[in-house]
Order: structure tokens, then C-alpha cells, then sequence
């Protein structure tokens, strides 16, 4: 059933439903198809053919990417929807919620996906062999929980197991882990050490799963199983010492790694690695959604965007005030989402002229704290070329914190985000350049 659209009329209302860190669900009124502007196919309809069309034997190893806030998982939610109308099993993992994205290890994603599979066939009531489940949390337990303090744990699973609990202890063992994993505990580098050392026998027993899991949901009137990975893209960027980022590290240097599970997978990734040109070695071609562009069209979608929340006439002073919000957003819907509740912080029944600017201000200051004095000769070289070189590190920096962005809509290119652009100090930086050139 499709959810109704609250639009606001209050600057209270505004704010609520104006939330940049809540995806909207595939059937809420109020998304707006901004596939045109972006320059793209639908990304739900174009995953779930390409995943069809696969031979029987193959299974899509995906990549989709896009800046931070650009609205991937509400178009990831979207292709879930699609693929189950498609009846493929699908199974979708929010990274962010299981995993600490401040040390994102390839072998902390494949313990969660061996948790999700089992949790998700288990909400829909199917059942896969107890058997099968205990020998694999079995093999886990004896050669991770190593330390007196696991064994123990271990040992109090296993007494709730066996005292007739109604969850299986598969599962409780799982997330235990998971939860270890998360909370950066001692037993996390031990889980780590140990598979590391017996990769290969894991990922054995992690395909046993899955094919074990694909036989039963197919047996159940499904095609086959589908893992959506999200959040992935959100994990910490930095350098290490040789120069290489944390996620050139994951992605690519352990990309046999995140190919392994034999399934359909998506994961989402870093905006910065589609310049890697490593990456269509190991995955499929990256799928890519680029920020909405500023033209006639782009303004005109992203005030509807804002339309199907909000009473504009009721609640802005003036129509062109919601204008330079989707203006300065840069096509970013969340830093959209983002100006216009910070234009509700007003004590006032409208948002006026001194609130927009307020907002903007706001915006510019927050992204003044990531800028570098270094930055600046990126930000000449990107908006002298309007694209972003591939290996670029400084730049893939830049992308990741949104600093700059990609455009898709008719010829590829980049830019300074807006706000960034009108900072004070970076505005004149550029401008010196400008005047040394002439």
C-alpha cells in the first residue's frame, strides 16, 4: 500500500518531515523520480535485468556508487522491491547498523552476511538444516573463541541453546560476533587472525550456506537469493603509510575476498573508487549515481522534491528563497533536506530571507572545517578540467567528504559543491588564480 505524504504547513512539520538521514520507503509519495536529471537509467529496473539476463551458472557481482546523500539507499530500497516483484529472495544489510565503519575489515562483512542469510530466511519462516547451522557456528566457536572470557560466552550460548531456547544457537552465536566485531573488543582481532589463517576453509563453509540457502528458497517458488550491502560507502577514509587509502584497501585489495560468496551481491562503495582503475577488473561495471544537476530542469525536480513535503507558499516567505536552497544544495539531496531544516531553526511562523542566509552560512561553515590549505590547488586543477583524473587520491578525498561532485547529465564532469565554493577564503584563493592566469 502506498504510503500518504504529510506536507507540512508549520515550520514545526517542516522539520520533521525534512529528515536528510531518513530514506524514504518505495512506495512513499513523496519520492521523486530524478533519474533524467541525473543523467542515468533507473537504477532498480537496470540491476534487476541485468541480474535476470545472467547465465544460470554466473552471479552479478555489483558495485553502486554515488556521493554521500545523494539517495542510494532510497533507490537500493526501490531495487529490493523490484527484485522480490521479480521473486528473487533478497536480503538487505545495513553495514552501518552491524559493523564499526571506523575499521571495516572485508572478513568483518562476510561474518555479518553469513548471520543476515540465516536471519533473513528465518523472518519468512524458512528453515534450513539445524544440522548444518550447528556444524558451522561449531567450527566458528572452536577456533575463534579462543580466550577464556569467549569460551565462556561460547559456553553460555550453548547452556541457553540446550535448555530449549527458541532461538537457534546459529544465531546467537552470530551475533554475539557481529556484536564483538562492532563494539571493537579484544575478540575482534582474534576473529580476524584466526579466519584470516583459515580463509579458505571459511569461505568453504560460508558457500555451503549459501548454496544450502539458494537450494531451500528456490525449492520455496523463488529464483534465486539477491544481497543488497549498504552503508559500505560510509566507511572511514585514510592513508596509510605506502599512500593507499582504507577503501583502495577493502575494495580492491580485497576484492577476491568480497567476489567469493556465490550469490548475487551489491555492495555499495566509496564515490572516489570508480577513478580506481583497478576496479572493473575484480566487479561488474560500477553502477554510478551522480548529484542531480543545477539547470532549469534539476531546479524545478528538486523543488518538487521539497513540494511533496512541504506547504512552500504556506511556509517560505517567498518562492526564490526555496530556489537558492536547491541551488547551494548542489544537487545533494540530503545537504538539500539539510538547508531547509536549518531554516526552520527560527523563532518566527515563516522562513524568511535572514533564515535561508542563515542556513547557508551554516552549510559553508561545516564544510570550511574539511578544506585544507593543500586543497586549493586540487580545486583550481578540477574546476580548470571540469573532471576528476582516475588514481587521484587527493581528489577521491574530496569526493568523499562531498567537497566536490560528479554530474552525469549530458557530459560527465565535476565541480566544487556550492557552499564550498562561496566560502569566504576559498572564493578569493580562486579568484587570485583567476587574476595570475590573465
Amino acid at each position: 500500500m502506498t504510503r500518504r505524504a504529510t506536507i507540512a504547513t508549520t515550520i514545526d512539520q517542516v522539520y520533521r518531515v525534512c529528515n536528510p538521514d531518513q530514506p524514504l520507503p518505495p512506495d512513499d509519495k513523496r519520492y521523486v523520480d530524478l533519474t533524467a536529471n541525473r543523467g542515468v537509467k533507473q537504477i532498480a529496473k537496470t540491476v534487476t535485468r541485468r541480474i535476470k539476463r545472467s547465465e544460470e551458472d554466473a552471479r552479478i557481482k555489483l558495485l553502486f556508487t554515488g556521493h554521500r546523500g545523494s539517495g542510494k539507499t532510497t533507490e537500493l530500497l526501490r531495487l529490493q522491491q523490484e527484485l522480490e516483484a521479480n521473486t528473487f529472495f533478497t536480503i538487505y544489510m545495513d553495514v552501518e547498523e552491524m559493523l564499526d565503519l571506523g575499521s571495516l575489515n572485508h572478513l568483518d562483512v562476510l561474518v555479518a552476511m553469513a548471520k543476515e542469510i540465516q536471519a533473513g530466511l528465518e523472518e519468512r519462516k524458512i528453515s534450513l538444516s539445524a544440522t548444518l547451522l550447528d556444524d558451522i557456528a561449531q567450527w566458528f566457536a572452536e577456533r575463534i573463541l579462543e580466550e577464556t572470557k569467549s569460551r565462556e560466552m561460547a559456553g553460555g550460548i550453548s547452556t541457553k541453546a540446550k535448555a530449549g531456547s527458541t532461538i537457534p544457537f546459529f544465531a546467537q552465536f552470530f551475533a554475539s560476533i557481529t556484536a564483538s566485531v562492532k563494539a571493537g573488543s579484544s575478540q575482534r582481532e582474534t576473529i580476524r587472525i584466526v579466519l584470516k589463517r583459515q580463509l579458505n576453509v571459511f569461505m568453504d563453509r560460508l558457500n555451503l550456506l549459501i548454496d544450502t540457502a539458494r537450494e531451500t528458497v528456490q525449492e520455496n517458488g523463488f529464483r534465486d537469493i539477491v544481497l543488497i550491502v549498504d552503508g559500505m560507502e560510509k566507511m572511514h577514509y585514510e592513508l596509510n603509510d605506502e599512500g593507499v587509502s582504507s577503501h583502495t584497501d577493502l575494495f580492491i585489495r580485497h576484492a577476491e575476498q568480497l567476489r567469493a560468496p556465490q550469490c548475487h551481491i551489491i555492495y555499495t562503495v566509496p564515490v572516489s573508487l570508480v577513478y580506481n582503475q583497478n576496479l572493473g577488473a575484480d566487479f561488474d561495471d560500477p553502477l554510478v549515481l551522480p548529484m542531480v544537476k543545477i539547470n532549469a530542469s534539476g531546479i524545478a525536480k528538486l523543488t518538487e522534491l521539497v513540494e511533496r513535503r512541504v506547504d512552500i507558499e504556506q511556509v517560505f516567505d517567498e518562492p526564490k528563497l526555496l530556489e537558492r536552497l536547491v541551488c547551494t544544495s548542489g544537487g545533494v539531496v540530503r545537504d538539500l533536506m539539510r538547508l531547509v531544516r536549518l531554516a526552520t531553526d527560527t523563532d518566527e511562523d515563516t522562513i524568511t530571507a535572514a533564515d535561508v542566509d542563515y542556513a547557508l552560512k551554516t552549510l559553508r561553515n561545516e564544510y570550511d572545517r574539511l578544506i585544507h590549505s593543500d586543497d586549493i590547488s586540487v580545486f583550481r586543477r578540477i574546476r580548470q578540467d571540469k573532471r576528476i583524473q582516475g588514481g587521484d587520491e587527493e581528489a577521491g578525498r574530496l569526493l568523499n567528504l562531498r567537497l566536490v561532485l560528479e554530474y552525469q547529465n549530458g557530459t560527465r564532469s565535476a565541480d566544487l559543491h556550492p557552499a564550498a565554493a562561496e566560502i569566504p577564503w576559498v572564493k578569493k584563493a580562486l579568484a587570485d588564480e583567476s587574476d595570475d592566469a590573465t
